[in-house]
């Protein structure tokens, strides 16, 4: 499932998405080595950022999942329009049964991705915005306490520039994962 880029958007977001794979009884561990392959040929393509197996874990989970990140909609069509892509595919049809099921997540969502020991779904929406905004309010607030009140003769824009250059990396690499940790419980419990 892809996510089209719209043209008017300047700044593609990178798009994630995780297909699941129902394996024949006693062939999980080929399916895990085809899952290894894809992965692999995915790497040779531009804008690929990186792939996660998850291979089945019984009871849990019996369901094999892969999870591609690619740096935008375009890259991640640009693979899943390859011949190369195709002829994988062709060789998972004996190893499992059923559709694959895929879904595609950009942005933050992308962020809580399940870890490799996951047997639960991503959190719903309304957690993922909890999560986010519980690691954009220290930063946003020590930004607006120490640092802006020295800036006051900076334009508004260089102001904005300045927190999105702090804030964003702080989010991303150190505050929403931090925060993810703390409250796992909460995000894996089963409240939607």
């Amino acid at each position: 499932m892809t996510t089209p880029a719209r043209p008017d958007d300047p700044t593609p977001l990178a798009v994630t998405v995780v297909v699941s794979r129902h394996p024949v009884p006693g062939r999980e561990a080929e399916l895990t080595t085809w899952a290894e392959g894809i992965t692999r040929a995915a790497e040779a393509f531009d804008g690929h950022l990186g792939a996660h197996i998850y291979p089945p874990s019984p009871p849990e989970r019996d369901d094999l999942i892969i999870a591609f990140s690619f740096a935008d909609a375009a890259a991640l069509s640009a693979w899943e329009s390859s011949p190369e892509r195709a002829r994988w595919l062709a060789k998972s049809e004996p190893l499992k049964q059923g559709a694959p099921r895929t879904h595609a997540v950009s942005g933050f969502e992308g962020i809580f991705a399940p870890s490799v020991h996951a047997t639960s779904n991503p959190p719903p929406r309304w957690k993922t915005g909890v999560v986010i905004a519980c690691a954009l309010f220290p930063m946003s607030l020590l930004l607006n306490w120490l640092v802006m009140p020295h800036l006051s003769t900076w334009n508004v824009a260089l102001r904005v520039a300045l927190s999105t250059i702090v804030i964003v990396p702080w989010m991303v690499w150190a505050g929403v994962p931090w925060v993810s940790r703390w409250l796992k419980p909460w995000l894996t419990s089963g409240s939607r």
